[in-house]
């Protein structure tokens, strides 16, 4: 049974790449860096919205 060489895998399609590497090309490194932008502006507006109907609920509980 073969061996195969060291080698490392792409953190976006999980291509192999030698070891050290990242990302198999550039195009790769590009889309992971938009899919974690896409992330980060997606929490930002769900902790947003979880926050203001956090203070609606608060107000509307103690202004009864």
């Amino acid at each position: 049974m073969e061996l195969l060489p060291e080698h490392s895998h792409c953190l976006n399609c999980d291509d192999p790449v030698d070891v050290g590497q990242e990302y198999c090309s550039d195009e790769c490194r590009v889309q992971a860096e938009n899919e974690v932008k896409r992330d980060r502006n997606r929490n930002m507006i769900f902790f947003g919205i979880a926050g203001v109907m956090l203070v609606v609920v608060t107000l509307l509980v103690y202004l009864r």
